[in-house]
């Protein structure tokens, strides 16, 4: 998987990407909810970078499926470990958790890969800050 500068723009909108993808598809409410987090404009996160990172992000883990014919795309724990790492200023892995939420919650429907996601987010980010 490709590695991005430490609190760029493209290492934030992989996260919100991968927030989207990972329960297998993107509903328009969680699109209306990245659209209206606040921050990402002032971090440089407009539409085309996000569109550009989630067709990287789409590409690099459709590589690294090892049966494409399942249908499932899993990322590894360490691999997500190294993407969260990217993410390294307090204040950006706060905004980015709750941007995070807003999505998962969007559809109005919890699956257990948001949760799982959100969850190793929300533990690696919040044992930097303490």
């Amino acid at each position: 998987m490709k590695s991005y500068v430490i609190d760029g723009p493209q290492a934030m909108s992989r996260i919100l990407a991968l927030t989207m993808i990972v329960d297998g598809h993107v509903s328009p409410s969680e699109l209306s909810a990245l659209r209206n987090a606040p921050f990402l404009e002032q971090v440089g996160v407009d539409a085309d970078t996000f569109d550009c990172t989630m067709r990287e992000l789409c590409e690099d883990l459709l590589l690294a499926v090892p049966n494409r014919n399942a249908g499932l795309v899993e990322i590894n724990p360490a691999l997500l470990d190294e993407v969260l790492a990217e993410i390294q200023d307090p204040v950006l892995q706060m905004c980015l958790l709750k941007a995070m939420l807003d999505i998962v919650y969007a559809d109005g429907m919890l699956d257990s890969r948001e949760t799982v996601l959100v969850r190793r987010a929300a533990r690696r980010w919040t044992h930097v800050i303490h």
